[in-house]
C-alpha cells in the first residue's frame, strides 16, 4: 500500500496497557517503572526548558525587529535551536537522543502554535507538570511493534547508550482486546498504516500504557457538499440537528439525565468535603481521605466522554444517512464564555474535538461559524428581533408569526451555507431602517 503526503493522512490513536516487561529477561517492574518515572520526570524539564527558551528567542526577535526593522537572519533561528537541543540534550542525561529531539520537536510546536495567543495576551506562556509521556518517534532506534504467536509487542528505546538497559520490550496488555483494535494493530505491523509517535505514560493507578499513534489514506467517500447539517448546542437539549433541505431532523432529550447526574455527584462531592472540612490529618492521610472526592470526579469524567461519544457518534450518523458533506456548529469560543448551555459545564472543547475526528473518519467537512444572532434569526422569513425569544424554549417571529422549539430554529439557521453573511447582511438592514425610522420621527 502507498501512503500518501501527510496532507491526505487521517490520524488516530490506539491505547494499550503495558503488561510485563520481556527484554531484557528477569527485569523487575520495580526497576523498569524507576526507569520510566525517570525519564519522564526529565522529558518534563527539557520541555519547560526548550519553550522557555522559545520565548526568550522571541522576545529577542521583537526587540530586534523594533530597533532595526528587520528580522534576525534565518540561521540565527536554526542556531537557537541547535543551542536549545545542546542544552535539553544536557538536562537529559539518562534519556535516549531520539527522546530528547522530540521533546524539543513538540515544545517548539507547542509554543509556536500559541504565540497569537501569547501575543494577545489571551493565554501565558505554556508549562508542563509532572506525567507528562515520553514521546518515542516510530522507527528502529525508537518505538517497534511486533505480533508473535499470536501475542503484541512493543519495545522503545528510553535510555542512551551510557545506562543498562537501553531498550525495553513489553507484552502488550491484548488479551481482552476487540477484534477492530487488533486488526489495527496488524495492519500497523503490516506496514498499511503508518506508525506515528508513540507516547509510554502512568495513570492514576500507577499502571504504565502506550499510546499508539497511527495514520492511513483518507478514505475517498463522495458526499454531497450542496447538504449541510446544521447543529445547535441549546439550552433546553443537549444538542439539535436538521438539514438545509428540510428532510431531516434529529433532537437530543436527555438534558434531565444530565442535569439529575451533575446533581448526584456535586451531592455526594459535598458531603465528602463536608466531612473533610473538620479533619486534621494532613500529609499521606490527607490524600486517602480525599480518594473519594478523585472517585466521584473521575466518574463524572467518564460520563461525560460516554456522553460526548455518543452525541457526535449519532450527529455524524445522521450526516452520513443523509448523504451530507458539511457539518455546521457555532465556534468554540462562543460556548467557553457563555456557559447557559447544557453540555456547557463540561470541557465542551472536547466534544468538538470527538466531532471533528469522527467527521473525518466519514468523509465529511465540520466548519466552526460565528453563530452570533442565529438564534435571533427566524428560520423561515430571515428576520432578526430579540423580542422573538419569547421563554426559555420557544421561538415566535415577530415579522411572519412562524413558532417552533429554540434550538430547532437555531439549528435550522445554522445549516444554512454562507449563514454568517446572511446574519451579517440583515443586521445592516435593520439598523438602516431604524435610522430611517428616527430620522422621519424628527
Amino acid at each position: 500500500m502507498t501512503i500518501p503526503n501527510e496532507g491526505k493522512l487521517i490520524t488516530a490513536q490506539i491505547r494499550l496497557y503495558l503488561h510485563r516487561p520481556v527484554e531484557p529477561g528477569k527485569m523487575a517492574w520495580t526497576e523498569v517503572d524507576r526507569i520510566l518515572r525517570d525519564v519522564s520526570y526529565e522529558t518534563v524539564l527539557g520541555l519547560n526548558h526548550a519553550i522557555t527558551e522559545c520565548h526568550v528567542y522571541e522576545r529577542s526577535r521583537e526587540r530586534h525587529w523594533r530597533e532595526t526593522g528587520e528580522n534576525p537572519p534565518v540561521a540565527e533561528r536554526g542556531k537557537t535551536y541547535n543551542r536549545i537541543y545542546a542544552e535539553v540534550r544536557g538536562i537529559m542525561k539518562t534519556a535516549a537522543s531520539r527522546i530528547a529531539s522530540m521533546t524539543v520537536r513538540t515544545a517548539v510546536t507547542k509554543y509556536r502554535k500559541s504565540l497569537q495567543n501569547i501575543h494577545s495576551l489571551k493565554q501565558s506562556v505554556p508549562s508542563y507538570r509532572l506525567g507528562h509521556p515520553v514521546l518515542l518517534r516510530a522507527g528502529s532506534g525508537g518505538a517497534v511493534i511486533w505480533c508473535d504467536h499470536g501475542s503484541y509487542f512493543f519495545r522503545g528505546t528510553f535510555q542512551n547508550r551510557d545506562y543498562d538497559p537501553a531498550r525495553i520490550a513489553f507484552l502488550l496488555d491484548t488479551f481482552r482486546l476487540e477484534k477492530s483494535r487488533k486488526a489495527i494493530l496488524d495492519r500497523v505491523i503490516a506496514g498499511e498504516y503508518r506508525l506515528g509517535v508513540c507516547q509510554v505514560a502512568r495513570d492514576r493507578r500507577r499502571r504504565w500504557f502506550v499510546r499508539i499513534a497511527y495514520s492511513f489514506a483518507r478514505p475517498e467517500i463522495g458526499r454531497d457538499p450542496s447538504v449541510c447539517v446544521g447543529v445547535s448546542l441549546g439550552l433546553a437539549h443537549p444538542f439539535c440537528c436538521t438539514l438545509n433541505n428540510g428532510r431531516g431532523r434529529l433532537d437530543c432529550n436527555e438534558a434531565q439525565v444530565i442535569e439529575r447526574f451533575r446533581w448526584q455527584i456535586r451531592k455526594r462531592i459535598g458531603g465528602c468535603q463536608g466531612g473533610l472540612k473538620f479533619s486534621s490529618r494532613g500529609g499521606h492521610g490527607r490524600m486517602k481521605s480525599l480518594s473519594p472526592v478523585l472517585r466521584l470526579s473521575e466518574k463524572e469524567k467518564n460520563f461525560r466522554d460516554t456522553k460526548f461519544h455518543q452525541y457526535t457518534s449519532r450527529i455524524v450518523e445522521f450526516a452520513v444517512k443523509h448523504n451530507a458533506g458539511l457539518i455546521q456548529i457555532e465556534r468554540l469560543e462562543r460556548f467557553q464564555a457563555d456557559r447557559k448551555v447544557v453540555l456547557g459545564d463540561w470541557a465542551i472543547a472536547d466534544f468538538y474535538s470527538k466531532l471533528n475526528y469522527k467527521a473525518r473518519l466519514a468523509g465529511i467537512e465540520v466548519l466552526e461559524i460565528d453563530g452570533q444572532n442565529a438564534g435571533r434569526r427566524c428560520s423561515e422569513c430571515g428576520r432578526i428581533d430579540t423580542a422573538s425569544r419569547t421563554d426559555h424554549a420557544d421561538f415566535l417571529c415577530t415579522s411572519c408569526g412562524y413558532s417552533s422549539h429554540k434550538d430547532y430554529n437555531m439549528a435550522r439557521n445554522m445549516a444554512i451555507p454562507g449563514i454568517e453573511k446572511l446574519i451579517v447582511d440583515e443586521v445592516a438592514k435593520t439598523l438602516c431602517a431604524e435610522r430611517e425610522a428616527r430620522s422621519l420621527q424628527d
